[in-house]
């Protein structure tokens, strides 16, 4: 059975400075993990001292104002839970910034799904928000 994970996020910066945070390493590495790298569509990110991977497909649609990332490969908690969801971000511009619609589709029945909820929630609530809002994000493994 397919699970989501789903988040809600207002952000005081703009739709197209919140695509860039979500699809160039240089952000990616300032929020998320700062072992990411970027090539083309292409990411990887990595947790080293889990020994976690995931590689995903990015894709920027600005006319659409969302940053979609799908999931190619992934082992966390040793298992492929990731492999073949899809993760949105739509980003929806309101007189404050930006509210930021997150969802996590497809993801099936794992020993992740509640560890990958609360990360999500850290890393979209706290970590990426003052990244944009501040420039002091806490990616791996600067979080607590």
């Amino acid at each position: 059975m397919a699970r989501e994970i789903r988040h809600q996020v207002l952000i005081a910066a703009a739709p197209e400075v919140i695509a860039a945070a979500l699809t160039e390493a240089l952000h990616l590495t300032r929020w998320w993990t700062r072992e990411a790298s970027v090539e083309g569509r292409r990411a990887r990110a990595d947790w080293s001292g889990h020994g976690w991977c995931v590689e995903l497909d990015m894709l920027n649609d600005p006319e659409r104002r969302r940053v979609v990332w799908h999931c190619i490969r992934s082992n966390l908690l040793g298992t492929h839970a990731w492999e073949g969801s899809t993760i949105c971000f739509e980003l929806t511009p309101i007189a404050q910034g930006t509210q930021l619609d997150f969802s996590h589709l497809d993801y099936p029945e794992s020993p992740c799904l509640q560890l990958c909820t609360q990360g999500w929630s850290f890393f979209l609530w706290v970590s990426l928000k003052r990244y944009l809002e501040n420039g002091q994000g806490m990616p791996y493994p600067d979080m607590p």
